[in-house]
């Protein structure tokens, strides 16, 4: 396990190494709480609430809001229907608002809980900007390793690339869209809760503008009852 969390590291150095090179940089922090609470045997309420500083985290630069309803449709596997609000105050540029419906299927590729696992998200979203005629279409795909080491803190990494599926009229472009790496601790803080805090590394494809890196320090609360 050790030398399969070395590689996962190294991988991620590699894959952001050559085009930070050319892309405008960003230093932020970015604050989460989720919570994924079981409603009896098979349904599941999940939230999400993210506060993302920008611009050398010297402020709010975005707030993102994201419920969903889950259904569990085996020991391995949920599907969630959700929605997400996202707000984005660019310091340069006007504010938009972002509303997406979005499908997603959780299922654990190996390992138990209380155990070293490998996880995969795969989400399909439908994103509405206000304001905005067209709706775009986005694929995501997200895999996690966690590690517990003993009684102690879990090893956690993963990785979440993200594909356009169409071209929109207010922005998004088909094709690549970005990419987003992490890698920290989970620490245990009572039954059911952890914060989980590390570097996670966002490298964003733009069209017609230098790319964008993200180095991001993150800190998240997670509840699971």
């Amino acid at each position: 396990m050790p030398a399969l969390r070395a590689s996962i590291l190294s991988l991620a150095c590699f894959a952001f190494a050559a085009p930070a090179m050319a892309a405008q940089e960003d230093e932020q922090v970015w604050l989460a709480q989720q919570s994924t609470l079981s409603v009896g045997s098979k349904l599941v309420v999940f939230t999400d609430l993210q506060l993302r500083f920008t611009d050398g985290a010297d402020r709010l630069g975005q707030v993102l809001v994201r419920p969903a309803i889950g259904y569990r449709a085996s020991p391995s596997t949920t599907l969630f229907l959700g929605y997400a609000y996202v707000h984005t105050d660019p310091l340069t540029g006007r504010a938009t608002d972002e509303h997406r419906a979005f499908q997603q299927a959780t299922v654990r590729l190996a390992g138990k809980p209380g155990k070293a696992t490998l996880t995969a998200r795969t989400r399909l979203e439908q994103r509405f900007v206000r304001n905005a005629s067209n709706m775009g279409w986005r694929l995501r795909q997200h895999v996690r390793l966690d590690a517990p080491t003993g009684k102690g803190p879990s090893v956690i990494v993963w990785a979440e690339p993200f594909v356009n599926l169409d071209t929109t009229d207010w922005g998004q472009h088909a094709g690549f869209d970005q990419l987003r790496l992490f890698g920290g601790l989970g620490v245990p803080v009572a039954r059911g809760i952890a914060l989980e805090a590390g570097y996670s590394g966002q490298y964003i494809n733009r069209f017609a503008r230098p790319d964008r890196m993200n180095h991001i320090g993150s800190l998240t609360l997670t509840v699971r009852r």
